[in-house]
């Protein structure tokens, strides 16, 4: 097998193209790594051995948990809207090294990393039962994963059955805020799936194996190998969103005085709610009935979770979910194997031909402004109606 061809991940995800990894090169094996206990190693470093992993991660939303416009606006907005207070709060996930070298004010190179590779391989378990600090870690020359008869010459490496478990997700994507606000649940809504009979991790739906190399070939040279994808897409994802949710036109009826229309959307693929994560993201069914003589109506459903501050107004932006949520008003979004069937009725001429359009929308706007909202439109079915087959 070819070196470029070695370097392919491919990427096995639907409307995604192989991504060439490992572009940048050194002449020479790089140099020894000096692991200091109880200070966490740059991705960088990790990256002169692991090209392939580290540029996967280099794309991900891991890495850019810190550096992200959407995290910088919302984590200003928040920390004026709380005096400070957010700085507690917000980078306990978003730069959780912090809980080790107590940088919080986000100065130093490493903090800025965001999720880091050497912050997850240092894991050795999560206790959701100390929110401040769910984290068990072993911050040393020890790496854990998930390969069980790995060898390096760079560092001590550790088999870690909790690094093939979504207990390892836990820590970060389960939040309740100090009024008891439960305002991220996917781990708590994974649970259930499981209970359920679902059988699918985490690290299945969003790290799948792909074919790269483990280590550099100057490094140490081995046979192609499968590597979990450390890209990790997630909700904002078409790929990911296809997968998740099914939409079918399931009826469409005449009546003397209109069109009936029946859709189904299901949860076929995602072990968690859909949307899951922040409030903020919902998912929108539009049906649309367009006549042949010009006529155009649509209706929507929403599926979503709405929280409110102490007043009962909806919160609809990130900056103030996790500070100012008070209780949950409502939960729409559609859970894991969940079938939903919505009834719509348009009036309509009765010897007109419509157009009935249903479509399925990823709404993501974090600052409740259009310039720096998600809008990805994922699913799409259209049916004809013609007036002629109509008695």
């Amino acid at each position: 097998m070819s070196t470029r061809r070695r370097m392919t991940i491919f990427l096995g995800l639907a409307g995604l193209s192989a991504v060439l990894l490992g572009a940048c090169r050194t002449e020479e094996p790089p140099a020894t790594i000096d692991f200091q206990p109880g200070r966490f190693t740059s991705s960088e470093r990790c990256g002169t051995c692991h090209r392939d992993i580290y540029s996967a991660w280099r794309g991900s939303r891991h890495a850019a948990s810190v550096e992200g416009a959407i995290f910088k606006t919302s984590y200003q907005q928040a920390l004026e809207a709380t005096s400070g207070q957010a700085k507690n709060i917000c980078p306990l996930c978003h730069a959780p090294t912090v809980v080790v070298s107590g940088d919080w004010d986000l100065t130093e190179p490493i903090t800025r990393e965001g999720i880091t590779c050497d912050f997850c391989h240092s894991l050795t378990g999560t206790d959701l039962s100390q929110p401040g600090h769910p984290f068990l870690l072993d911050v040393s020359d020890v790496k854990r994963g998930p390969i069980r008869d790995a060898v390096s010459t760079g560092h001590r490496v550790l088999f870690s059955e909790f690094h093939l478990t979504s207990e390892q997700c836990a820590g970060c994507h389960e939040y309740r805020n100090a009024h008891g606000v439960e305002l991220l649940t996917t781990y708590s809504e994974w649970k259930r799936y499981r209970e359920r009979g679902g059988d699918k991790t985490c690290q299945q739906c969003h790290m799948p194996q792909v074919l790269a190399n483990i280590v550099d070939p100057k490094v140490k040279r081995l046979q192609g190998a499968f590597v979990n994808l450390h890209f990790m897409p997630g909700g904002h994802s078409r790929d990911q969103l296809v997968k998740s949710l099914s939409l079918r036109i399931a009826e469409v009826v005449r009546t003397s005085s209109g069109v009936r229309v029946k859709v189904t959307v299901s949860n076929v693929g995602a072990g968690h709610a859909v949307p899951t994560g922040s409030p903020t993201r919902k998912i929108i069914l539009r049906l649309t009935v367009t006549g042949s003589e010009g006529t155009s109506a649509h209706a929507e459903r929403l599926y979503q979770r709405v929280v409110a501050d102490e007043r009962g107004q909806e919160i609809i932006m990130d900056s103030h979910l996790f500070t100012h949520a008070r209780m949950m008003v409502r939960d729409t979004r559609l859970q894991p194997g969940e079938q939903r069937t919505e009834e719509f009725f348009f009036p309509a001429r009765s010897m007109e031909n419509l157009t009935v359009t249903a479509t399925l929308t990823y709404l993501y706007s974090p600052h409740a402004r259009k310039e720096t909202e998600t809008r990805i439109e994922f699913a799409s079915e259209k049916k004809e109606l013609l007036a002629r087959w109509m008695r």
